[in-house]
C-alpha cells in the first residue's frame, strides 16, 4: 500500500501539499498556452448540442409511446440502456476531442513550439474516427457496469466500482497514444495498459492528485454561493438571486474548465515522459519522476528537456514500448 507522503526536493510532503505543487505546476505551463481553456469550453458546447439532440428524441419517443419509461426501483429497459449508452458516448467522445487538443498543444509546447487553438482542434478533429471507437468501447464498458450494479446488491456494487476505477486508470494514457502516437483506439487501450503497468507506481494515483486541491475550491465556491444567498435573502428581493445565479453558474464552469485543462496538461506531460524522458522547462522534473516512480523505486526514464534552439515544427511521437525503456 502507498505511503501518505512522498519525497519531493528533501522535503517529505502530504497528499494535499503534494497535490498543491502539482497544481502550481500545471498551472504555470497553463499560462504558457492560455488558449488551452477554450478547447474544453468548445468541445463542451458541442456536448450540449448532441446532448440536446439525444433529449429532443428522446422526448418524441416517449411522448409517442415508443419508449416506456421504468419506474423507480424496477430494472431499466432495453430502450433506456440504449438512452444510457448514447449519453455516455457523447460525453466520453466530447472529452477525448478536448483532451486530444490539449494533448497536441503540451506536446508542440514540450518540444519548442507553439500551437494556435485553431491548429490543435484541427489535430483532435483529425482523430475523429478513432476518439469515437475508444468512446463508444469506454461507454460500452460503462453501461455493461451499470447494468450489473442494477441486478447487484451492495457487495456486487462495490466491486463493480472497483472493476470501473480500474478500467479508468489502466486506460488513461488512451487518447495520448491515439493523437500523439497515432494509434487506433484498440492498440492504444493495449498500449496505455503496458504504459501503466510498466512505469506506474502506487504514488500516482494515490499520493498526488489535482483532484484534491479542486475539491477545496468546489467546497469554497459553495460556501461562498451559500453565505451570498443568505445574504441578499435578507434584502427580500428576487432581482438580486436572478442576478447572483448567472455569476455562480459562470463561476462553477469557469473552475471546471480550468480543471479539465489542467488535468488533460497532467496526462500528457506524464505520457511524454513516459515515452520520451522530456520534460518541459517550466515544470518541475523531481514531480513528475514522483508520479511515475515504480514500486521499486525506480524511474522509467531520466529527465531532459528540449534544446533551446528547438524548432517550432513538432516531431513525430515515437512509437516506443515499455520493455524498450531503460530500466
Amino acid at each position: 500500500m502507498a505511503s501518505k507522503t512522498i519525497e519531493i526536493e528533501g522535503k517529505q510532503v502530504g497528499r494535499i501539499k503534494a497535490g498543491w505543487i502539482l497544481f502550481k505546476e500545471a498551472w504555470k505551463y497553463l499560462q504558457s498556452d492560455k488558449e488551452m481553456v477554450l478547447i474544453p469550453l468548445i468541445t463542451g458546447l458541442l456536448n450540449l448540442v448532441f446532448f440536446g439532440v439525444l433529449m429532443t428524441i428522446f422526448f418524441f419517443l416517449v411522448l409517442n409511446g415508443s419508449l416506456s419509461v421504468s419506474s423507480e426501483g424496477e430494472t431499466s429497459t432495453i430502450g433506456e440502456y440504449v438512452f444510457y449508452f448514447c449519453i455516455y458516448l457523447i460525453s466520453a467522445f466530447t472529452l477525448a476531442l478536448s483532451q486530444a487538443g490539449v494533448a497536441h498543444t503540451v506536446y508542440t509546447r514540450a518540444h519548442g513550439g507553439d500551437a494556435t487553438l485553431g491548429e490543435s482542434l484541427r489535430v483532435a478533429f483529425s482523430h475523429w474516427a478513432s476518439l469515437l471507437f475508444w468512446s463508444a468501447i469506454t461507454s460500452t464498458v460503462g453501461l455493461l457496469l451499470r447494468m450489473i450494479a442494477e441486478r447487484s446488491k451492495l457487495l456486487g456494487r462495490i466491486v463493480v466500482a472497483l472493476v470501473g476505477v480500474a478500467w479508468s486508470i489502466l486506460t488513461y494514457f488512451v487518447v495520448p497514444a491515439i493523437v500523439l502516437d497515432k494509434k487506433s483506439a484498440p492498440a492504444a487501450i493495449r498500449h496505455s495498459m503496458r504504459v501503466f503497468k510498466q512505469t506506474w507506481g502506487e504514488a500516482a494515483v494515490s499520493n498526488i492528485s489535482l483532484s484534491i486541491v479542486f475539491f477545496f475550491v468546489y467546497i469554497l465556491l459553495i460556501l461562498a454561493t451559500f453565505g451570498l444567498f443568505i445574504f441578499f435573502a435578507s434584502l427580500s428581493s428576487v432581482y438580486v438571486f436572478l442576478f447572483i445565479l448567472p455569476i455562480v453558474i459562470i463561476g462553477f464552469i469557469i473552475v471546471a474548465l480550468i480543471q479539465s485543462a489542467l488535468e488533460s496538461v497532467v496526462k500528457t506531460l506524464l505520457y511524454i515522459y513516459a515515452s520520451e524522458g522530456v520534460v518541459p522547462p517550466n515544470f518541475n522534473p523531481i514531480l513528475l519522476q514522483k508520479m511515475l516512480q515504480r514500486k521499486d523505486g525506480s524511474y522509467p526514464q531520466t529527465p531532459t528537456t528540449p534544446q533551446n534552439g528547438a524548432t517550432h515544427s513538432v516531431p513525430e511521437a515515437t512509437d516506443f514500448t515499455p520493455e524498450s525503456m531503460p530500466r
